[in-house]
């Protein structure tokens, strides 16, 4: 049975897709933290309505939106949610959008103001460069998942050809002795593969250590777009059953030989 290695490259092109979406967010998290951080507060007035009769940029409310509150929802918009992939991938409305990346209270605090107060101001801040850390941190996970990836498709290629080289003679034309040297061989190739499949479990959960508060499951959000969730696996299970299928034969042969 050949071994296909079309999940491994899937798996890098779900990579790099996935890649160039968090380097887009970062960066637009990035440049909404500048402009917050550029925006001038205003302080509250007597003569203001009330701050929970006013959405942001709800038109015909009762009372007026501060200019630079709005001038920051703008900036949101034109950061944030015009990354190139956000309505495909989200399509949430501000608000919705506001309270996924921030978290409710802070959604709730920019809903409900009627000025940008400094407090608001900072309490944006803050929650911006933390959304932008967040896709730095996943960045660095998904680089390593790359690494990752090539290496076993390294590790799984160099394995399948000492397979190859073993399986050039024909069992028929091999001696008890050389059967026996054969079997030897194929014993330490599923060796390998435990080893490999120990390394990669392993990856698996350091990335689940990492990024634990963000996803349940790093492995299962990279490739939720691929046929299998675990293309690395699913690709050495494949090694693994040639395995299996090439020491029967091994062993069958050895049984029949004087």
């Amino acid at each position: 049975m050949a071994v296909s290695l079309d999940r491994l490259d899937d798996a890098r092109s779900a990579l790099r897709a996935e890649r160039r979406r968090c380097v887009d967010e970062r960066e637009a998290f990035r440049a909404f933290r500048r402009e917050v951080a550029a925006s001038r507060a205003t302080a509250s007035t007597p003569n203001q309505a009330p701050a929970a009769a006013t959405l942001v940029g709800q038109r015909g409310g009762r009372g007026r939106t501060d200019a630079a509150l709005s001038g920051l929802r703008r900036s949101y918009e034109r950061t944030v949610m015009s990354v190139p992939h956000y309505d495909e991938e989200y399509g949430d409305s501000f608000e919705e959008s506001l309270a996924a990346e921030f978290g409710p209270d802070v959604a709730t605090a920019f809903r409900s103001a009627s000025v940008l107060s400094p407090p608001l101001r900072r309490t944006v801040a803050a929650a911006a460069a933390s959304s932008r850390d967040e896709r730095e941190k996943f960045i660095e996970v998904v680089d390593e998942e790359t690494e990752s990836v090539a290496s076993m498709r390294g590790d799984i290629e160099a394995l399948l050809g000492r397979l190859d080289d073993l399986d050039r003679t024909p069992l028929s034309e091999r001696g008890f002795d050389a059967l026996l040297t054969l079997y030897g061989d194929l014993s330490a190739l599923r060796e390998r593969l435990s080893e490999l499949v120990a390394a990669r479990q392993e990856t698996i959960s350091h990335h689940r250590r990492a990024l634990s508060g963000l996803v349940p499951d790093v492995t299962e959000f990279l490739y939720a777009d691929l046929p299998v969730r675990y293309p690395v696996l699913a690709t050495l299970a494949e090694v693994g059953a040639t395995l299996d299928t090439a020491t029967r034969r091994v062993e069958r042969r050895l049984a029949a030989t004087p």
